[in-house]
């Protein structure tokens, strides 16, 4: 689906959208790159938070341009899709994340079913492990700039 409304393109310029298990070889493959290449190269590490004392699950994300990749993002991590360019739109539009394809932009300010479908499907031990492979080693969530425990001095 391709929309060219504000909302979209603003979305774009926000944050970047989650990619599926298995879509990230895809786009990898479209740039003509091996999937730990593009992945130094284009893409960082996102994660889910699902709960107070739980685990967040890692996902696979295009970088954000200034941002980190190959690695982790920051808390809450924030600026445009590296794929985006206001002029031509998104570089791997034939192959852009699952999130991107089916991007909600009447359910602004809240998560959409979409995002949360896309954590459940990484929580599989072996899509974590993908991610760990690619990082050399195990993932690590820091803490949201923003966060509950940032403003109110708890720690958990």
């Amino acid at each position: 689906m391709e929309c060219s409304c504000s909302t979209c393109k603003g979305a774009c310029t926000h944050k970047p959208g989650w990619f599926m298990p298995g879509e990230a070889e895809k786009a990898a493959a479209l740039q003509g790159m091996s999937l730990p290449d593009f992945f130094r190269a284009h893409l960082a590490v996102d994660w889910y938070e699902r709960g107070w004392n739980e685990q967040p699950t890692f996902v696979l994300s295009p970088a954000a341009l200034g941002n980190y990749r190959g690695e982790e993002f920051p808390g809450n991590p924030l600026g445009q899709c590296v794929f985006y360019d206001k002029a031509a739109g998104c570089a791997i539009h034939a192959a852009k994340p699952q999130e991107c394809s089916f991007y909600d932009h009447t359910r602004n300010g809240e998560v959409p079913a979409n995002h949360l479908k896309v954590a459940d499907a990484w929580a599989a031990p072996e899509h974590q492990a993908q991610i760990e492979w690619l990082l050399g080693r195990p993932p690590k969530a820091s803490e949201y700039e923003n966060s509950f425990s940032s403003l109110f001095g708890v720690s958990y």
